[in-house]
C-alpha cells in the first residue's frame, strides 16, 4: 500500500490559499496528489521519502529527465547574462535556425510561452491567411484550454459534428466557428467542407492522438486530411505539442513523412521550460510581415527558455537517441501485454514507442476516441495504483512517456514492478 502523509497534509495546506489546492485542474486527476522535493533523471523523490520511477514526463516536457547537465548548463550561463529583455537577441535566432534545420518543411517559426498560445497564434494566422473564420478539429483532440478551441475534447453526446464545450464557463459564441468530427474519417471531413463551404480556415489534429488513448492515424488518413486541406484552400496544423521533438527530432513531420502548411511545438522543445513553436512554410508568416495581423506576449522568445530549448534539441540530435527511446517504450509494450496474457488480462498498448497507451478490455487498438471509451477505466487506475506502490510513477488514462534518460535500469524496475501489478487486474476465476 503507498502511503504519502506528508503530502497529504501539504494538500490540506494549499487548498486553504491556492485554489483548488493545484495549480492545474488536471492535476487533480493524480492521484494521490503528491508532493516532489526534487527530481534527477528518470526519478522523482517526493515528500514523504518515496523514490518513483518517472514515466509522466512533467505531462510531457521532460523529454531528457530531471537535472539534466547540458539543459543546467547552458540556463546557468544565460542566468548571468539576462533574464529576459523584452527585446532581441542572438539565441532566438539560433533556435529558429535549429528548428528549420532538423523539421522537414519547416522554414520559418515564432515562439510563444505555452502550447495553448502557440495553438491560437495558428488559428489566427490561419484566419488571416484565408480571410475566413471557421477552424475543424477532431473529437478527443486536445488543442489547449481556450474557449474557442477546448471542444468535443471530452464529449458526451451521439453527434460527433456537434460541437461540446470543455467545461463551464464557455459560452457557445467563443466557439461558434469551431466544426467538430470523429478522426480517422476522411468522409466525415468532407463532410465538413461540404456543410461549409468556402468558410473553413483550417484543420488541426494531433498527428497521433495521445491525448486521447495514443490512437494511431490509419494508412493514408493525415496525407488525406493534406490533400483536402490543399483541395479546398484550408491551412493544414499538426498540433505536436506533444510528438514535436518525441516522435523523431523532426517530430511527426519525419516520422510520418508529412509536411502540413503548420505545426504547433511545446512540452519537449525547451525539455521543462516553458517554451513553444509555430513552424511552417515562409508565406504562412506573410500575414504577420505585411500588417493583416499580429503575434504579441512579453514573455515570447525568452532567453532562458530559449537557451534551455536549444540544448535540448543539441541532446536528441545525438546518435541513436530516438532509436534508444523508442526501443526502450516498445520493451515496456511488451513486458506489459506479456504480463497480462499469462494473467488472462484482455489488454493491448498503442502509440509509439516514446509515448503511448495501455488499454484495458479492448479487443483491438482504438481508432478514435470514441472506441477508447470501451476501456475498462477502473482497471486502468487500480493498476495505475498497483504500478505506483511498486515504484512507478505513471499519468491518468493508460498514457506512458519515455526519455532519452530512461535506460536498462529503469525498464528492469518496471518490468518487475509489471510482473506484480497485472495479477491485480487478473479475473478472479483465473
Amino acid at each position: 500500500m503507498f502511503e504519502a502523509p506528508n503530502s497529504a497534509a501539504a494538500l490540506a495546506r494549499a487548498s486553504q490559499k491556492l485554489a483548488n489546492g493545484v495549480s492545474s485542474g488536471l492535476r487533480r486527476s493524480v492521484t494521490p496528489i503528491l508532493y516532489f522535493e526534487r527530481a534527477d533523471g528518470p526519478y522523482f523523490y517526493d515528500i514523504d521519502g518515496h523514490t518513483l520511477v518517472d514515466y509522466t514526463l512533467g505531462w510531457g516536457p521532460l523529454i531528457l529527465g530531471s537535472n539534466h547537465p547540458a539543459i543546467n548548463a547552458a540556463v546557468t550561463r544565460q542566468l548571468a547574462c539576462g533574464y529576459t529583455f523584452g527585446a532581441q537577441h542572438h539565441g532566438e535566432i539560433e533556435l529558429a535556425e535549429l528548428i528549420t534545420r532538423v523539421a522537414p518543411g519547416v522554414e520559418q517559426v515564432i515562439f510563444s510561452s505555452s502550447g495553448t498560445e502557440a495553438v491560437q497564434a495558428a488559428i489566427r494566422l490561419a484566419r488571416a491567411t484565408t480571410g475566413r473564420d471557421k477552424i475543424v478539429k477532431f473529437e478527443g483532440h486536445y488543442h489547449g484550454w481556450m474557449n474557442n478551441i477546448h471542444v468535443s475534447h471530452r464529449p458526451r453526446g451521439n453527434d460527433p459534428f456537434q460541437p461540446e464545450p470543455g467545461f463551464g464557463g464557455q459560452p457557445v459564441s467563443e466557439y461558434q466557428h469551431t466544426v467538430t468530427a470523429p478522426w480517422n474519417d476522411l468522409g466525415a471531413l468532407e463532410c465538413c467542407f461540404a456543410q461549409h463551404p468556402g468558410q473553413i480556415a483550417g484543420v488541426i489534429m494531433e498527428p497521433l492522438l495521445v491525448n486521447s488513448g495514443s490512437c494511431e492515424p490509419t494508412r493514408g488518413f493525415l496525407a488525406g486530411v493534406l490533400k483536402k486541406c490543399r483541395r479546398y484552400g484550408a491551412v493544414s496544423i499538426f498540433d505536436e505539442v506533444i510528438t514535436g521533438f518525441r516522435l523523431a527530432l523532426g517530430g511527426a513531420r519525419e516520422y510520418y513523412g508529412l509536411e502540413p502548411d503548420l505545426s504547433v511545438y511545446g512540452k519537449a522543445l525547451a525539455g521543462g521550460f516553458s517554451l513553444a513553436a509555430v513552424g511552417g512554410r515562409s508565406e504562412m508568416f506573410d500575414v504577420l510581415r505585411d500588417g493583416r495581423t499580429t503575434h504579441g506576449g512579453s514573455y515570447n522568445g525568452n532567453p532562458i527558455c530559449i537557451a534551455a530549448a536549444i540544448a535540448t534539441i543539441n541532446t536528441l540530435a545525438q546518435p541513436d537517441t530516438f532509436k534508444r527511446m523508442h526501443a526502450h517504450g516498445h520493451a515496456l509494450r511488451a513486458a506489459l501485454e506479456k504480463a497480462a496474457q499469462s494473467h488472462g488480462v484482455q489488454f493491448l498498448t498503442c502509440g509509439s514507442g516514446a509515448a503511448f497507451s495501455a488499454h484495458f478490455g479492448l479487443a483491438k487498438p482504438p481508432r478514435d476516441y470514441r472506441e477508447t471509451l470501451a476501456a475498462d477505466a477502473a482497471d486502468c487506475e487500480k493498476f495505475r495504483a498497483a504500478m505506483l506502490a511498486n515504484g512507478i510513477y505513471l499519468l491518468p488514462e493508460g498514457r506512458w512517456y519515455v526519455s532519452a534518460v530512461h535506460s536498462e535500469r529503469e525498464l528492469e524496475i518496471a518490468t518487475k514492478a509489471i510482473a506484480v501489478a497485472m495479477p491485480t487486474i487478473a479475473p478472479a476465476t483465473h
